[in-house]
This record gives C-alpha cells, structure tokens and sequence, in this order.
C-alpha cells in the first residue's frame, strides 16, 4: 500500500517542509519503528519499517524543491553547511511528546535519511504481558529477587532486549521492599519511575566502562548497563557482579551458548566468567500472521504481499511476538560443568547450547517451529528471522 503525496503542491516553497511533516506524521500513525529516506538518481523512496521489516511506501520525483534531507537537517538543528558528511541528531516535538533520533549519511545521489523513532509506551511492560512464555518468564521474575549476578540479554539489534531489561527493572522497583536501582545508558529510551537513569558521554571522557565504575559507589544493588560492547565493560560490569551486585545488560550474540564464547573472545578470565553470569538469555521478534488477511491467498514479489490490506500494508504480517531461550548458570549443574569445560578449553561452544537443550532448556527455533505449527506466524517469517538456526532437526 502507497500513501498519496500528490495533494502537496511541489511548486509551492513550503513543499520540502509539507513533504517531511507528512512523512514523519504517517510513521507515527502506522507504528514505524524507523523511517527510511533514499535517494535515487530522480526520485526519493521512503520506506517505514514496520514490525522490524522495511516496507515500501511511496516514490517522491526529486526537484529543487523536494530535499527532505535538507528540511531534517534544519529539525535536528544540524548544521546546513556539512552536506557531504555523516551526521546525527535529535528532532524533539514536545508539541505531541514526539522524539526521533536523526542519522544522515552521505551518497552518490544525496544525503540518505534514517529517523528512529521513540515511542516510549513501546518499552514500558511487564514482564508478563512480554510474551516470552510461561518457564521464561517466572524464571526471569525469579532472577530479580537476586542480590548478585549478571543477567545478560543477547539477540540482533531490534529483537525487544532493551523491553525486556526494562520490564525486569519495572518488577524490581514495583516490590514493596525498595532497592536502589542505578542505569548506565547510550541514549535511556524510556523514563522509569523509581530508577536512576544516567546517559553517558563518551565526549567528556563518560565511557559505559567509566560511568560503570563510579556508579558502584553510589550504592546501588542493581545496575543496568544499556550494552558490553568492549572488553573493559565486561569486566567492569561482571566484577560489580561480584561485590553485591545485580547487574542486567544487554549483548549482541545470536544465542546463548555463543554469548559464553563472545565473552572468552573478549579475553575476560575464565574465573570471571563462570562466577559472575548467572543467566543468558536470547530473544527474537516475529512478525505475526495478519489475522484480517491471513485466510488470503497472498502473491508475492520479493518481500513484499501484493493484496490490498489496510491492516497490514499488503505484506500479511501485523504485529509481533518474541520467542526466547534461557540459560541459568548454577555452577555446579550440567550446564555450568560444560561452561567450565569451554573455559579451560576442553570441549567447543557447541556442546554449552547442546548440554542446556539436554537439561531442558527450549531453544528459539523450537519455540518458533511451536508458533508456526498454531498458525501464528510461517516459515518464511521464521527463515527470516532465525536463518539457518531455524532449521528443524
């Protein structure tokens, strides 16, 4: 489905200024996650991701007047002069309690746009409406009664992780005993009631590592850092895991049993490992079978339905769910023994997914295949999602 930009006048001065009002306020209204702005040699395409998939949305012919780019630039306060060069920036509609995040990159045919958009509604849920299931989800619930330990969420970036930190931190700060609860962040992309959130700033010399030492001595018992992405927050987050601490943070690994390997790769010692992670858990989104056009025979051309559809643009899918697999690390149980089997080098990475599968664990293919066989998403959406780890065995 197309939307029609044919009732703005692309003669008149203010077209630019219509053209991005427009395209910014059809984002908002379809549920956009992100808004794409591409340049071509003679036109502009805009496409909206929508339930973590890009779909096309209109053709703009390019004239003196249609630079979106340029109308973005001026919204997010960047400076009009630096055409040829990557830049970012924050568009803030207080008005209507709008926030995007802007990125622009430079091309052969003009400045690409990508606009993030922030719904903070998106982050705030518990941790029983996430839809993880039942087992993940009273053991999740069980894991922030701890008073140590890292706990930490792996999958691809936009498979629901920063939520799920939330929601934990959302049942930890709603107990009737209080906690001081402390958040390290690049950027926080919800307010939390009963949570010190922090942003750090990497300009001033407030790395995630940094900012992560000096909360430890604001006295808090649990912390969240937004990402390990560097060998100095790892330790950093998994050493405050050992003094008293419960730390939640988020790592990008395609599952569990590889999460455990990212962190060996990472160099951390093996005692460090075994002794300050308590659980992995990864988690993925899948795009739900349309239930207004799922009985439709839909013909498709690439990635894209060709039915008319007003609930899901044509494309068959609305909505999503999240699936997800939990690793606990008892030390001592079959896992935690292959755990110390990988870290002395003794067996490969393999065999951690293998033993927690043994030991009961549901992995993300298998709750997947679980949601296709009831008919609530397919196999191309699995496929897409999962790639060759949605193989059934």
């Amino acid at each position: 489905m197309s939307f029609d930009f044919d009732s703005l006048a692309p003669d008149s001065d203010q077209y630019a200024v219509e053209l991005v009002d427009a395209i910014l306020d059809q984002g908002w209204q379809q549920g956009a996650s992100d808004i794409h702005l591409h340049p071509r040699s003679d036109s502009w395409e805009i496409l909206f991701r929508i339930d973590g998939a890009l779909v096309p949305i209109a053709t703009v012919p390019k004239s003196s007047r249609t630079d979106p780019s340029a109308r973005l630039m001026v919204l997010a306060g960047l400076p009009t002069y630096k055409v040829g060069q990557p830049l970012e920036g924050r568009i803030d509609l207080s008005i209507d309690a709008r926030d995007m995040r802007v990125g622009l990159f430079p091309t052969l045919y003009g400045q690409r746009a990508v606009i993030r958009l922030f719904r903070a509604e998106a982050q705030l849920h518990e941790l029983a409406t996430l839809g993880l299931g039942e087992e993940v989800t009273s053991t999740l619930a069980a894991l922030t009664t701890e008073t140590e330990g890292a706990i930490l969420l792996t999958g691809p970036a936009g498979s629901g992780k920063t939520t799920t930190l939330y929601a934990c931190l959302r049942a930890i700060v709603g107990r009737p005993v209080r906690r001081s609860v402390l958040t390290i962040e690049d950027p926080p992309e919800s307010v939390l009631a009963g949570v010190s959130q922090s942003q750090i700033d990497a300009a001033s010399g407030m790395s995630l590592a940094a900012a992560l030492r000096s909360a430890v001595r604001q006295d808090p018992e649990v912390l969240l850092v937004s990402e390990i992405r560097d060998p100095e927050t790892a330790e950093a987050a998994l050493q405050a895991s050992l003094t008293g601490h419960l730390v939640f943070s988020s790592l990008h690994a395609p599952d569990t049993a590889t999460a455990v390997q990212r962190l060996v790769q990472m160099g951390l010692p093996p005692y460090l490992i075994r002794s300050g992670v308590r659980a992995l858990c990864s988690q993925r989104l899948l795009r739900k079978r349309c239930v207004e056009c799922r009985d439709v025979p839909l013909i498709r051309s690439g990635e894209n339905g060709l039915r008319e559809c007003p609930e899901c643009l044509g494309v068959g899918y609305h909505g999503r769910v999240a699936i997800a697999e939990l690793m606990v690390l008892d030390g001592d149980d079959a896992v935690g023994n292959v755990v110390g089997a990988l870290l002395e080098g003794t067996v490969p990475a393999n065999q951690i997914g293998q033993a927690a599968a043994d030991a009961g664990m549901v992995t993300l293919a298998q709750r997947a295949w679980q949601l296709v066989e009831e008919g609530i998403t397919d196999e191309a959406e699995l496929y897409r999602v999962l790639g060759r780890r949605g193989i059934r065995h």
